[in-house]
């Protein structure tokens, strides 16, 4: 084997990690990536035919050669991210600080919250979980991230649409600012008074669904219950228009795509890369497919409103993101008027899924804890359920929501930022700039540092028992600032409206039979929470 060749394959390998792939992402670069080494095969094939008169004996060469080239390049990558990485003295698992494929590997079963809670109890407040990643587990960690001083921007997962985008998955701030106007208009005080009947018309509806499997003496399945009411709240309050899953009681095909669509996040949702090699080049295989699939429903029902928007009179969401569109149309690029159509991917993930766990949760609560319920019910006893202010003010109803929200929040782990020029200080540590940063929010909101008896189910922690709340930081469930979920006061009105509608008319408790840890036992993180089944009997109070 001649020497020139390992050499130079060794010094591309070098070249290519100190030269390219240290340098800036290329998870939206994978096509050129491979195109790159694929026309540097065939030349190299091309010229090793010329020097070797030999097809076999080329062949053999480029095969070693790319064998050395990929051996220094992987070997290099290892070499900087053990020694020399900025954050080689950070705590951690040690094959986390050298391959991404630590944490996908520990996170393909869906699991990442009980993951990071592990990571947190073995290495602190502080830990390398990534060759550039750092986790915070600490109180001030959500805060830090989203809150108003704060000068981080958002990671790679916000890619997670590319080719297409939004203007809340926008990774430029100054866009994010601009476009952000829209969908705080489309989800404000105005627009929740438009909101609030056709809520409580979907509340109704799915009322009357229980009201059926009571007549039938049959359990419900709360999972599926929330999915009918989540998606059909979705399509009235972004697309005006009703999917009729609770009249046909029954899941909405599109909704059961979204489940599959989200679990393909679960593991990787932390590596970007991963999602985008699925998205370029096998888009047909299974999760990888129903996501595409997801992101075309979007954009068909988004259509589909665009067509009827002059003969719509009723407000709703997507209305917001047309007259927007419109005003724009002929001002501004393609690209930039696609955000404008592509929030409403988001709009029908956070819309639909993230209520739906929340509610979830608050049914399990009740029935493994009905003290609370008749609390609940005797505060709401005498007070008008359609009256959305009147909810707002009633002080153990709304600890019960928030307590739900501290210990399942919707959004469990929570997406990535980077850090900014100045980097960031916590918990005494600097974290340089340019480092991957996440506060995985299920651990943060369950330290003891920041909730006393951080495990337990106490809503009077907000209520009676300030003392039981230590740190307020900690409790950020739809984070801060201007990168506060836009969807929190939608959020907190369907919570608010239809258990109150439901605890006037039924008592809940589980159903016979009914293991109360399957909740728990099946719960995944998959961008959303994914509660396991529950099970519930709703009984007409006397």
């Amino acid at each position: 084997m001649s020497s020139t060749l390992v050499a130079t394959a060794a010094l591309l390998g070098l070249v290519a990690h100190h030269g390219v792939f240290i340098r800036g992402e290329y998870h939206l670069k994978l096509r050129q990536v491979v195109a790159g080494h694929a026309v540097l095969a065939v030349t190299s094939y091309y010229l090793l035919c010329h020097i070797s008169q030999s097809f076999i004996e080329a062949s053999f060469a480029l095969l070693i050669g790319s064998s050395i080239y990929f051996t220094t390049l992987f070997t290099s990558i290892a070499i900087y991210r053990i020694f020399f990485h900025p954050l080689r003295n950070f705590p951690g698992p040690k094959l986390a600080g050298l391959s991404k494929f630590w944490h996908v590997y520990h996170a393909l079963d869906s699991r990442n919250y009980r993951l990071q809670r592990e990571i947190n109890k073995k290495y602190g407040s502080v830990v390398r979980t990534g060759p550039n990643e750092i986790s915070i587990y600490h109180p001030q960690g959500i805060e830090l991230l989203d809150g108003p001083k704060s000068t981080t921007t958002k990671d790679a997962f916000y890619d997670i649409l590319r080719p297409n985008s939004s203007a809340i998955f926008t990774r430029d701030e100054k866009e994010h600012t601009d476009r952000r106007k829209t969908w705080t208009q489309s989800l404000s005080q105005r627009s929740m008074d438009e909101f609030r009947p056709r809520i409580a018309k979907v509340s109704l509806a799915l009322r009357g669904a229980v009201d059926k499997f009571v007549d039938e003496g049959k359990p419900v399945d709360v999972n599926d219950l929330m999915a009918w009411y989540s998606f059909d709240v979705m399509g009235e309050v972004v697309f005006g228009q009703d999917f009729g899953s609770i009249k046909n009681r029954k899941t909405h095909p599109a909704f059961i795509i979204q489940e599959h669509a989200l679990g393909l996040l679960g593991p990787i949702l932390d590596t970007q890369w991963i999602a985008q090699m699925g998205f370029a080049f096998v888009p047909f295989i299974g999760n990888v497919k129903r996501w595409m699939t997801m992101v075309a429903f979007c954009k068909e029902q988004m259509a589909n409103r665009f067509r009827r928007h002059e003969e719509t009179k009723t407000p709703d969401m997507a209305g917001w993101f047309i007259n927007e569109f419109k005003a724009l149309n002929g001002n501004t690029n393609e690209d930039y008027l696609s955000k404008h159509f592509h929030g409403t991917t988001i709009s029908v993930v956070v819309a639909s899924d993230t209520t739906r766990s929340a509610f979830i949760a608050i049914w399990w609560y009740l029935c493994q804890y009905p003290e609370h319920m008749h609390k609940i019910q005797e505060e709401i006893e005498n007070v008008d359920v359609m009256d959305a202010n009147a909810l707002a003010l009633l002080p153990h109803f709304n600890a019960v929501i928030n307590e739900v929200l501290r210990i399942m929040p919707p959004a469990m782990t929570g997406n990535g930022r980077m850090t900014g020029p100045n980097g960031m200080t916590v918990d005494g540590q600097f974290i340089p700039p340019g480092t991957k940063v996440t506060a995985p929010k299920y651990v943060i909101m369950r330290q003891e540092s920041a909730f006393e008896h951080a495990d337990d189910f106490i809503p009077e922690r907000w209520t009676s028992r300030p003392e039981l709340v230590k740190d307020r930081r900690a409790f950020g469930p739809f984070s801060f600032g201007h990168r506060q979920c836009p969807g929190k006061v939608l959020a907190y009105a369907e919570l608010r409206l239809t258990t109150a509608l439901f605890l006037k008319k039924y008592n809940v408790s589980f159903a016979e039979g009914y293991d109360p840890d399957t909740m728990w036992r099946d719960l995944k993180d998959q961008v959303t929470a994914q509660p396991g089944k529950v099970l519930c009997n709703f009984t007409p109070r006397d």
